[in-house]
């Protein structure tokens, strides 16, 4: 360490957090001060935290020396994760020695944002219902730095605010989480941001003859939306990219009704993520035309349900035969990618975002979100924005065959098909619907976007709000 970090150490009234690679001394005066070797009781493994008390000798209770591991092998992913340990040990308000945790891969102003992100993302806390809740303490921390940082804390805070909105939206049960309520949380995010926006009703819905999102509809009380956001971080003519998020406040399957629909109410993390993405957009003035889509509305039963065999018409007019009323967010999302092709400007790359398929669960479990493309230059771009997100995401087919599979007899194709595939079937049946001059990426994020010890985790918010920087 040096003399000028142990000065800022000596200065430092709160819990001082000392970031300490496997291949760096701590400076001897810390071990002077506290009248032993503090050396030989710091373990500087990553991930490791050593919690020294100095026992009124220094301004500061604690010092928490923060195993950094082999400086050669530090990335952004292994920081982020070393940081999120951090609340388990420090009291907030603290103090971070920043200096020390900079390497070759990662400067100073990318740490900070690192660690304010990073931090913020770890304190959070599912809020409960009607209930006295332990509130998790905000970002509270000084990071010591000899150049001005005020900038990139702010950005990591946006991250880490976007994210946690979306796993608020995810988390609320779906009796307060209803497609109105979810409207109420998009109008209040676009004139946060004094972003162009339109809510479009049933009576608007049913105008634009959107029949996927009106047929998924019919079982609920609750009426159907499709929100639209508009951010222009770029000029008036510049293309737009759309992100479009599944948005099933509760899906109960219909007709074909769940065995267990615990768990239902993550139906709409693609919808959250969606505007969690937007939040992070717009809060940090990226420059970039983003345009978020995300119809909502619930899938239940009642006399009005639609039902296996039925023939819908979308708002693309391609006719779909009803097989299974489970298969319901490609319904909807087939009518907000048609909308953001026909009734938007300037579109010229589309994601959409959803918790589609079990098959997509089942084959890469809760690790890589499902990706599929139809553009090699947007495919490459994506991989740029996940791999800079430390997100996982594997690339599955899209093929003729999976399209085949979807041909119907009564219907222009139908909504699933046998013979397996299910996660590139599902995607091929989205694809029938992208313009042949549309940049397309699908996202399935079924496996990925809720963990059941935690909840919603905001899947691919940080990668969405990468790509359109």
């Amino acid at each position: 360490m040096k003399q000028a970090e142990y000065t800022c150490l000596k200065d430092c009234t709160r819990d001082a957090i000392v970031p300490v690679y496997e291949e760096d001394a701590l400076c001897e005066g810390i071990s002077q001060c506290l009248d032993y070797d503090v050396q030989s009781l710091v373990d500087a493994e990553l991930g490791k935290v050593t919690v020294v008390h100095t026992l009124g000798k220094m301004p500061c209770k604690r010092i928490l020396f923060l195993g950094m591991g082999k400086k050669a092998e530090m990335t952004t992913k292994r920081m982020r994760e070393v940081f999120t340990k951090l609340p388990a040990y420090a009291q907030a308000p603290m103090s971070l020695i920043a200096k020390r945790a900079v390497c070759d891969k990662i400067d100073l102003h990318q740490l900070a944002s690192l660690f304010a992100e990073s931090y913020e993302l770890a304190i959070y806390k599912e809020t409960k219902m009607h209930s006295e809740n332990e509130c998790a303490t905000n970002f509270d921390a000084d990071i010591v730095a000899d150049e001005d940082i005020s900038a990139d804390i702010q950005r990591g805070l946006n991250y880490a605010y976007g994210i946690n909105h979306a796993k608020d939206m995810a988390n609320t049960p779906a009796n307060y989480m209803t497609p109105k309520h979810l409207c109420e949380e998009a109008v209040e995010l676009a004139k946060r941001y004094s972003l162009e926006y339109d809510i479009l009703d049933k009576a608007a819905l049913q105008k634009l003859n959107a029949g996927g999102i009106l047929a998924v509809n019919q079982g609920s009380d609750q009426d159907p939306y499709l929100i639209v956001l508009k951010y222009q971080g770029a000029g008036v003519n510049d293309p737009y990219t759309a992100l479009i998020g599944k948005g099933l406040t509760f899906d109960a399957g219909g007709y074909n009704i769940k065995s267990d629909s615990y768990g239902m109410k993550f139906d709409m993390c693609g919808g959250a993520d969606v505007l969690g993405a937007m939040e992070i957009i717009a809060a940090n003035g990226f420059a970039q035309n983003v345009v978020a889509l995300v119809p909502t509305t619930e899938n239940l039963i009642n006399g009005k349900a639609y039902k296996p065999q039925d023939v819908i018409t979308t708002m693309s007019d391609l006719s779909v035969e009803i097989v299974n009323t489970d298969a319901e967010g490609r319904l909807i999302l087939c009518d907000a990618i048609t909308y953001a092709q026909t009734h938007l400007a300037n579109v010229k790359r589309i994601v959409d975002v959803a918790t589609l398929t079990g098959a997509c669960a089942r084959a890469l479990g809760n690790v890589y979100t499902g990706v599929f493309a139809n553009d090699e230059t947007f495919y490459e771009e994506f991989q740029k924005a996940l791999q800079e997100s430390d997100e996982k995401g594997w690339r599955l087919p899209l093929d003729e065959a999976y399209h085949e599979i979807l041909k119907s007899t009564s219907a222009d194709l139908k909504n699933v098909g046998k013979g397996g595939g299910g996660a590139s079937v599902a995607a091929c049946f989205l694809e029938r619907f992208v313009q042949k001059d549309i940049a397309w990426i699908h996202l399935d994020i079924a496996g990925v976007a809720d963990d059941p010890n935690s909840g919603a985790t905001g899947a691919m918010v940080r990668t969405l709000a990468n790509l359109c920087k």
